[in-house]
């Protein structure tokens, strides 16, 4: 249904396109506190959001530059690259103290991270006025910035703009994080919004979201440096079909169901956090796989796997609950530079937690259980 701008109204939007239009710079958190929404004078109000609901996590799985998450009204979500947050929030308009109109303000704010360059990637506010029941709330302008603690925000186009109702109305940030220490961000959208006759109102219009960028060697290019939401675990996925690496994936899925915790199980509480302290993974690999765990005869081309992994600090130096199992040495090799690639990718640094799905299984069940020593297992296929 086509919605009809009333005639009464057209000359209140043409004074509104005459306001002024200022492009502000980058805006930062500890610079900003909304106007508390004072209930005198003659002014604009914006309300809190309606309760926000936050939505399971998503993780990142082997081709994370597929998607972005996604948000519903009166939801939040993340993943490790990429925010969402949709809220609605009630707009006000006070003439003398007394309410004397009101409009709906639809906010989402967007981000995409990019894990492969810290000095560029964009974010975005959606804004969409709804119900407007005076003719001042159809020349309501909102000027929008990304408040943050250190990176910067810069406009792509104008930074205020006219939010004719019922319109998706558009504002890009231009983003970057200076500098090559890791530092931990705080972002979040804010907004001074104008309607003629009417005191400026102002509120945030979105979550707060916590990236950390790096230029940590032997991860991605230390020159660009990357940034990720640390607090979503980047989840590692071993498919049973692929045979580059299904003999991985099948001791793993052994692990998995058979030792005394589920290590490394998506949302299942037991996580493992990487680790590049070579000692230590040279201590892991010992323990599970040492000179006194037998060979299987006249095998030289399987090589002894444990699970969890030697370059995590779950490794069987330090936790007793671990597999081990000898299997074809070109998936082993293969399944551990593939690993390190992806986690490298994701800016999986040290002691930061990840998961490991096994994908594609047929049935329930996985291989035979290997032949048990001790309390570990180790087998050979």
């Amino acid at each position: 249904m086509t919605r009809r701008t009333p005639l009464g109204i057209l000359a209140v939007i043409g004074a509104a396109v005459l306001l002024p239009v200022t492009l502000t710079g980058p805006a930062h958190a500890d610079n900003h506190q909304p106007a508390p929404g004072q209930e005198s004078g003659t002014r604009i109000v914006l309300g809190k959001p309606q309760k926000i609901h936050n939505l399971n996590r998503q993780d990142v799985s082997r081709d994370p530059g597929l998607r972005a998450v996604d948000c519903g009204v009166n939801t939040t979500n993340h993943d490790r690259l990429s925010s969402c947050s949709n809220w609605r929030i009630p707009v006000r308009f006070l003439t003398n103290g007394r309410p004397s109109g009101s409009a709906t303000l639809y906010s989402k704010a967007t981000a995409k991270l990019d894990p492969r360059n810290r000095y560029e990637w964009t974010q975005k506010v959606a804004l969409r006025l709804t119900n407007p029941s005076r003719p001042e709330a159809w020349a309501v302008s909102g000027t929008i910035e990304l408040a943050t603690s250190h990176a910067t925000a810069t406009p792509v186009g104008a930074a205020t703009q006219v939010l004719f109702p019922y319109t998706t109305h558009t504002f890009t940030f231009r983003m970057s994080s200076p500098g090559r220490d890791l530092v931990s961000d705080s972002v979040v959208p804010y907004g001074r919004f104008k309607a003629p006759g009417f005191d400026d109102g102002s509120a945030y219009l979105g979550d707060v979201f916590r990236p950390r960028c790096d230029n940590t060697r032997r991860i991605t290019d230390a020159r660009y440096g990357g940034c990720v939401y640390p607090d979503v675990p980047a989840i590692w996925q071993l498919d049973v079909t692929d045979p580059e690496v299904d003999a991985v994936a099948w001791h793993v899925d052994w692990a998995q169901r058979h030792l005394k915790h589920p290590w490394g199980v998506p949302k299942a509480g037991w996580n493992l956090h990487r680790t590049f302290n070579q000692t230590l993974q040279r201590d892991n690999r010992r323990t599970a796989c040492g000179r006194d765990v037998p060979r299987p005869p006249g095998r030289p081309d399987l090589t002894c796997d444990e699970f969890p992994f030697a370059q995590t600090y779950e490794g069987a130096s330090r936790n007793s609950d671990y597999s081990c199992h000898f299997l074809d040495r070109d998936d082993n090799s293969k399944e551990g530079s593939l690993r390190k690639a992806f986690l490298n990718g994701m800016r999986t640094l040290e002691n930061d937690a990840f998961q490991v799905q096994v994908i594609n299984k047929p049935s329930a069940t996985a291989v035979a259980p290997p032949a048990l020593r001790g309390p570990v297992g180790c087998g050979s296929d």
